[in-house]
C-alpha cells in the first residue's frame, strides 16, 4: 500500500469505528483527498481528519464536501418524493442498496450516494414506468431484461423488474423479500427495504458484480457496515449461510468479511468467517486499491475504460447480448424510434473499432487483456 492509501484506511477505521491510528507527520493530504475521491469514500473520512492537518488541507476538504452534501440533499428530496409517487399509486417496492446501505452507517447522510435504484413487483412494472413518466421523470436507457433508468432534476433512477444479474439469480430470494417488505427511517426519510438477509445478499451481491468491472472501497464498506449490524454467528448459522451458498456468494461473503476485519477494522468476534483463506483475502484488498469505485483508478482513459467493460461483459454474457445491450443504450436513433431495436447489435458492432481508434497508443489490448484475466482468476478462486 502507499502511505496516502494506508493513512485512508486509517481514517476510515476512525469515522466507522472510533478506531485511533498513528497518522505520519509527511502525510501528503493532496494524495489522500484524491484517493478518498477515486474510492467514494470521502463523505466517511472528512470528518476524521487530524486536528494535525494543515487548515488549508481542511478547507480544501470540506468545500469538495459541501458539494457532495448539496448532492445528497438533492438526492434524499428525491427519494422522498419517489416514495410518496409510489405509496400514493399503490406500487409496492424496495429501495436496493442506496439508502438501503446507508442506514447500517453511524450516520447515513456519510456514505456517497449514486442514483437511486428500486425494485417493484414484475406485473406492476409497466404501471411503475408509465406513472414515473407521466410525472416527469425521463426515460435516458433500458437494459433487454432488467431495468430502466431515468432522470428528474439532476439524480438518477433505475426501475428494477429484476435485480438479478445475467449469470447470477436472485429473484426467488429477492422476490421472496419484497413480498415482506419493512419501512424504515433514516433521518427522517422514510422507504421500504428487504428484509434483513435478503437486504445483505444484494449487498453481497452488489459487491460481487464490481468484482467484473472495477469493485472499490465503497462496495466493501456497505457489506461490512451490514455484517457489522446484523450478521453474527447465530445469523449466519440460522439463515444467511444457506442463502449464500445456494446462490454461489458463500466463499466470497467470508472472504470479503475477514478482509474488512483485517483492513477496515471490522470489530467483529464472530466465528463464521473464521476460516478464510488469507491470501485470497490480500488479493481481494488489492483488486480493491487498484480498481477504486466503479473502476475509477484502473480506467484513467475513457476508450480503454470502454473496451475493458466489453471484454468483461463479453466474457460473461457473450459477444451478441453485448453487442445488443450496449448498443440500445448508445445508440441515440433507436431510442427515438424504438423500431430500430433488431438493428442496435449492428450500430455497436461499428463503434468499438472506433473505441479502438481513438485509445491513446499507450493503452495496448494486451494490458486489458491480462487485466481482465486477472480479475477472472480471482473470480474463479472466490468460485
Amino acid at each position: 500500500m502507499t502511505q496516502s492509501e494506508t493513512v485512508l484506511l486509517s481514517l476510515i477505521k476512525k469515522s466507522l469505528f472510533g478506531t485511533d491510528e498513528f497518522i505520519p507527520a509527511d502525510t501528503d493530504w493532496n494524495a489522500v483527498l484524491k484517493e478518498a475521491e477515486l474510492q467514494a469514500v470521502l463523505g466517511i473520512v472528512t470528518a476524521a481528519l487530524p486536528q494535525e492537518c494543515p487548515s488549508e488541507i481542511k478547507t480544501k476538504w470540506q468545500t469538495t464536501e459541501y458539494q457532495r452534501i448539496a448532492q445528497q440533499v438533492r438526492y434524499w428530496n428525491a427519494h422522498d418524493q419517489l416514495d410518496q409517487l409510489l405509496t400514493e399509486h399503490k406500487i409496492p417496492y424496495v429501495i436496493l442498496k442506496g439508502a438501503a446501505a446507508a442506514m447500517y452507517y453511524p450516520i447515513p447522510s456519510r456514505r456517497v450516494m449514486g442514483d437511486i435504484d428500486f425494485l417493484v413487483p414484475p406485473e406492476h412494472f409497466d404501471t411503475a414506468k408509465q406513472i414515473l413518466i407521466e410525472n416527469g421523470y425521463s426515460p435516458n436507457h433500458e437494459s433487454i431484461d432488467r431495468h430502466i433508468g431515468f432522470s428528474k432534476n439532476h439524480v438518477s433512477f433505475e426501475l428494477h423488474r429484476h435485480f438479478s444479474y445475467s449469470d447470477l439469480y436472485l429473484e426467488d430470494a429477492v422476490l421472496s423479500g419484497l413480498s415482506h417488505a419493512e419501512r424504515k427511517d433514516v433521518d427522517g426519510h422514510h422507504f421500504p427495504v428487504l428484509p434483513v438477509a435478503e437486504n445483505g445478499l444484494v449487498l453481497l451481491a452488489h459487491l460481487w458484480s464490481h468484482l467484473h468491472s472495477g469493485v472499490g472501497m465503497r462496495q466493501a464498506i456497505d457489506w461490512m457496515m451490514f455484517v457489522h449490524a446484523h450478521l453474527d454467528d447465530n445469523l449466519w448459522n440460522k439463515a444467511f449461510s444457506k442463502l449464500a451458498r445456494d446462490h454461489g456468494l458463500e466463499k466470497l461473503a467470508i472472504t470479503a468479511t475477514q478482509m474488512c476485519h483485517q483492513y477496515f477494522g471490522l470489530p467483529c468476534s464472530c466465528s463464521w468467517f473464521a476460516g478464510a483463506d488469507e491470501t485470497l483475502c490480500d488479493d481481494l484488498f488489492s483488486q480493491i486499491l487498484r480498481s477504486g469505485n466503479f473502476g475509477r483508478k484502473a480506467k484513467t482513459d475513457l476508450a480503454a475504460s470502454k473496451i475493458l467493460d466489453a471484454l468483461s461483459r463479453i466474457h460473461r454474457y457473450g459477444l451478441f447480448h453485448q453487442l445488443q445491450q450496449r448498443g440500445e443504450a448508445n445508440w441515440k436513433a433507436f431510442q427515438k424510434h424504438p423500431w430500430l431495436k433488431p438493428f442496435a447489435w449492428l450500430y455497436q458492432l461499428f463503434r468499438y473499432p472506433i473505441l479502438w481508434l481513438t485509445m491513446p497508443k499507450k493503452q495496448k489490448l494486451s494490458s486489458l487483456i491480462q487485466r481482465e484475466n486477472e480479475t477472472n482468476n480471482l473470480l474463479k478462486r472466490l468460485k
